[in-house]
């Protein structure tokens, strides 16, 4: 039976309408004109499914409809090539589809290209060069730690001179050459990468304004590498590639592309508060000035008083700013206490909240556009299996992309499992896919790799008696008594001798057998692969082998007992595993270890802002601190000792700057260097660096991560309750809750910062 079935001519109807009999009088050709006419994909190579499909013709072609049974039976079977000539459609459809569930979204550049295999592979290829990706920036990041400052014109091993003079971190240096030589392996694996979106976006790719950029860093670092490797820019006091190293996490990630984005867009928030605080502090300082000037020293002119106030709007210099000013007179404490009241815990909050609060209106912007280019990838999978243009798709080719999908994503059993993804999709119940419905593909398989299809066979097994036992808690107290007193014995065994220590030691093989039992019996009773599933009962199997193997080498080495201790050391560690004995404590951990790889764009950005700061004064201060500098004579910098924080490499600088983020006594460093410089200029650098790393960015990072984490919490809660109850009502039985063991527990395996982002944008 031919794809498109001859139609006899059409006549209109009275009011307009076409009979729909009368429709099928139109020639076959004449209908294959008018669809490749229609039809704007390019002509592309058909190419199989990896499983070829076959079933029967199906009822619905013959003009009579079966019942529902039938129905689905005649879905199962999938569609037959003979009469569905659309692979090729359908493995685009799939590739879509795939990338639009992993938060990747095939451009329509990769489906129109002249070569769709090609372009689909180096995609593909593209994405996974990401952990490439990651590793070339984290070299680039930690390359200047074994660099040789700017500042320091001497060579290897002491380029910067006498060691004991000047205080540099004390990591080794590495040489010029050699560090161009890692600098120049990364950028061949970016321009590598570059390269790949070049080719499968083709002409694509001027077009967008992130490619340009990335061309053009490249290009910088080239002619930077190149400058260096000509020795023009190998000692000099400024290294513009050390700039250039940050910006390529920000061009090149777009995680943290998205963060920077989202941060330059609420600048001017930022700038509004800012202007709110500088003139609260100006008319402070001018009051404090009128009021203090002739009493206190820290008030005494107008340039005093406003640096004061400015530092102890961070409260790192109270209350020792103004003790004197309250000695002299009881009523300043009045004019503090409200300057602090205004200041810090109103504006200071203030600016948290209206920073954060636009930051979270970024993420709901990012959000949408994620959900279009996600419905953007579904449409255009729904228009290239649409080819009749009818606004609905059957349930063979549904079948089609549903095996094809299995191609890109495992999802076990798929072909059986086919007929349930289908009606679940299928809410009208036509049998008919329509444009609506095909939107929620993504939520449906994802619903369905979600759920294991061996989880009822696992609760099938839990609920044997001699099962049972294993999970009992008393069983599983009596475990962790016995691995407490193994950690105790092992303990004591080091701090005693003679034959009390003989004693511990065959205590201590004793317990090893006793663990090995355990082993025995829960493998026995759950099965290798589950009993291997769980990482503790996989760590506590791999070190019962070993304290089993120095039991039997020690009837003929003595010296491999004392062993023995050390492993049964190591085993005590499992103790930390106690956290899951309380189910909150637990729900805490997994969530903590599930937010922090999502919110890692936000905290690498929090680290290149510090970078930033940090290889920017060490070309400005860099050798300034040195032993014997009559400059900071006197300093309370040099008082208290923090010499060793400064900016004479990179290493130093960084460290640097975690203080200046803790703010408690930041006031010192910055006194300090402009004891240094000779200049009270130098103060603006430390000034910026407080209100752009600690106030802006480190506010929005503290921020993003507590209600990431609380939001997390909340979802895994109702993910915990939803589980207790289906557990309660699959097993007719009340759950145990007094204590805290063997309650059903499932949260999301890996969590991207973009489905972060949903979660937060849901919520509020």
């Amino acid at each position: 039976m031919p794809f498109f079935r001859p139609l006899p001519k059409a006549s209109p109807e009275p009011g307009g309408k076409v009979n729909r009999s009368a429709k099928r009088a139109f020639g076959r050709d004449v209908m294959r004109k008018k669809f490749l006419r229609r039809n704007t994909l390019p002509e592309i190579q058909e190419e199989g499914l990896l499983t070829p499909l076959h079933r029967p013709p199906s009822y619905s072609e013959c003009g009579f409809y079966p019942p529902n049974s039938k129905r689905v039976r005649d879905i199962e079977a999938g569609p037959d090539p003979h009469y569905h000539p659309l692979h090729s459609n359908v493995e685009m459809a799939a590739a879509l589809v795939d990338q639009a569930m992993q938060g990747r979204f095939l451009p329509l550049a990769v489906v129109y290209h002249r070569d769709y295999d090609g372009a689909k592979r180096g995609f593909i290829l593209y994405h996974r060069l990401f952990h490439a990706r990651a590793l070339v920036y984290v070299i680039l990041m930690f390359l200047p730690f074994f660099e040789i400052p700017a500042w320091c014109n001497g060579k290897l091993p002491n380029p910067c001179g006498e060691p004991k003079k000047y205080l540099l971190s004390g990591l080794p240096y590495i040489h010029p050459h050699v560090s161009l030589v890692i600098e120049t392996c990364c950028v061949l694996v970016l321009a590598w990468s570059v390269a790949l979106q070049r080719y499968f976006l083709g002409s694509k790719f001027w077009q967008n304004q992130h490619s340009v950029y990335k061309m053009a860093l490249l290009l910088a670092m080239c002619i930077s590498i190149s400058a260096s490797s000509l020795g023009i820019a190998e000692y000099q006091d400024i290294k513009i590639s050390m700039y250039l190293r940050i910006l390529i996490p920000i061009t090149f990630s777009r995680a943290i592309r998205g963060c920077f984005r989202r941060t330059v867009l609420i600048v001017h928030t930022f700038m509004d508060i800012t202007g709110l605080v500088v003139i609260f502090v100006m008319l402070s300082a001018w009051l404090a000035t009128t009021f203090f000037s002739e009493s206190t020293l820290e008030f005494k002119d107008y340039g005093t008083s406003l640096l004061n106030l400015f530092v102890l709007l961070t409260t790192a210099n109270n209350p020792s700013v103004w003790s004197t000013a309250y000695r002299t007179n009881r009523l300043a404490f009045f004019f503090f206490s409200t300057y602090l009241l205004v200041g810090f815990f109103f504006l200071m909050n203030l600016a948290f909240s209206v920073i954060y609060s636009n930051y979270k209106a970024q993420m709901a912007v990012e959000v949408a556009k994620r959900t279009t280019a996600r419905q953007g990838n579904l449409k255009a999978a729904f228009s290239l299996l649409d080819v009749r243009h009818q606004e609905w798709i059957d349930g063979a080719t549904m079948i089609a992309l549903f095996l094809a999908i299995g191609r890109y994503r495992h999802i076990s059993d798929i072909r059986a499992r086919t007929s349930h993804l289908f009606l679940a999709l299928n809410r009208r119940g036509d049998f008919k896919i329509w444009s609506d419905e095909f939107e929620e593909l993504c939520d449906v398989i994802a619903k369905e790799v979600e759920s294991p299809p061996d989880l009822f066979q696992s609760r099938r097994r839990m609920s044997k008696n001699e099962m049972q036992f294993v999970t009992h808690p008393v069983y599983t107290y009596v475990t962790w008594a016995l691995t407490l007193g193994s950690l105790a014995a092992a303990i004591t065994q080091l701090n005693v001798g003679g034959s009390a220590q003989v004693l511990l030691l065959s205590i201590e093989f004793l317990f090893g057998w006793v663990f090995a039992m355990d082993a025995l019996l829960k493998v026995y009773l759950q099965g290798w692969k589950s009993y291997w599933s769980s990482t503790l009962n996989a760590f506590d199997f791999v070190v019962t082998l070993l304290i089993l193997a120095l039991h039997f080498i020690s009837f003929f080495n003595e010296n491999a007992r004392p062993w023995v201790t050390y492993l049964l050391l190591v085993r005590g560690l499992r103790t930390f595993a106690l956290v899951s004995l309380i189910t909150r404590w637990r729900l805490m951990v997994q969530t903590l270890i599930i937010v922090i790889p999502a919110t890692a764009p936000i905290l690498a950005l929090q680290f290149l802002v510090c970078s930033m700061f940090s290889v920017l004064g060490m070309h400005l201060f860099g050798g300034l601190v040195y032993e014997g500098n009559y400059a900071l004579a006197g300093t309370e910098y040099l008082t208290l000792g923090f010499e060793a924080f400064n900016y004479n490499d990179y290493a130093s600088a960084m460290a640097t700057s975690f203080n200046l983020c803790v703010v408690n006594k930041w006031y010192v460093i910055m006194d300090g260097y402009a004891a240094a410089t000779n200049s009270r200029w130098s103060r603006i650098y430390f000034m910026t660096f407080w209100a752009i790393a600690v106030v802006f960015t480190l506010n929005v990072v503290v921020a993003f991560f507590t209600e990431a984490l609380t939001c997390q919490m909340e979802k895994a809660e109702r993910i915990r309750a939803r589980e207790m109850r289906r557990n309660q009502e699959e097993t007719s039985a009340p759950v145990r809750r007094r204590s805290g063991l063997n309650l059903p527990f499932r949260v999301t395996r890996s969590l991207s910062y973009y489905d972060l982002y949903e979660d937060i944008v849901k919520k509020t």
